[in-house]
């Protein structure tokens, strides 16, 4: 996992030296590739393949459109189409567990600092974290509509810079739209509690998680030194 990210942390700082026209295009063929079946690593390979086409092209003062036509959707098909990517379904599984496990992680920081570190000063531990069905329901439509939007954005980033201003306000209401839709079915759920932590234990929880972070953004930086 730590490769992987070296990997997408390299071309994300190689793809800034790209010219605005390259990079633009760059930006969204990674946005499409990114939802694709292809693996992570798959991802990373093919992009890096991508900066270096463009990169020569560059130099040979070629315009990406000539080297692989106008259609750049069909230019990414046939390039996924190529490797044939199989994603089984414990791979799929493995990968959404991944970000629901970082995503709840995220959730119990924002919560544990603005709203039991007070407490803590004071030197108050004898508390509980209680997480409520409400609040499950919330963190399950939040996910639900955070994959949609971002599998909308990925499979039409080629032409999201061609919708019209009345399309993209129509867009904008719609998601504002479920945000209040979501308060709302999350109040008519009673403020059930599903289960019920100990503070001592949410605090563990939080260091670990920043802790491997911290870590695993340590051995990114010693590994692109050692480049």
């Amino acid at each position: 996992m730590t490769n992987i990210k070296s990997i997408r942390d390299e071309n994300s700082q190689l793809s800034q030296n790209l010219n605005k026209e390259n990079q633009e295009i760059y930006t969204d063929l990674v946005c499409y590739l990114r939802v694709s079946n292809l693996s992570d690593m798959e991802q990373e390979e093919i992009i890096s393949d991508l900066l270096r086409m463009f990169f020569d092209w560059e130099k040979q003062g070629k315009a990406v459109n000539e080297m692989i036509g106008e259609d750049y959707k069909q230019f990414a098909d046939d390039i996924i189409a190529a490797v044939n990517p199989q994603k089984s379904i414990l791979k799929k599984s493995k990968e959404y567990f991944i970000i629901i496990f970082n995503a709840l992680c995220y959730l119990l920081t924002i919560d544990f600092a603005f709203l039991y570190l007070p407490k803590i000063v004071k030197g108050d531990l004898s508390f509980v974290y209680n997480y409520s069905l409400s609040m499950a329901v919330r963190g399950i439509l939040l996910f639900v509509a955070a994959t949609c939007i971002v599998t909308y954005i990925g499979k039409n980033s080629f032409s999201l810079s061609y919708i019209s201003k009345p399309a993209r306000f129509l867009i904008g209401c719609g998601a504002a739209g479920f945000i209040v839709i979501s308060v709302f079915i999350t109040r008519i759920f009673n403020d059930e509690i599903l289960v019920s932590i100990n503070i001592s234990y949410i605090i563990a929880i939080v260091a670990v998680f920043w802790l491997y972070k911290g870590i695993q953004r340590i051995a990114i930086q010693k590994n692109s030194r050692t480049k």
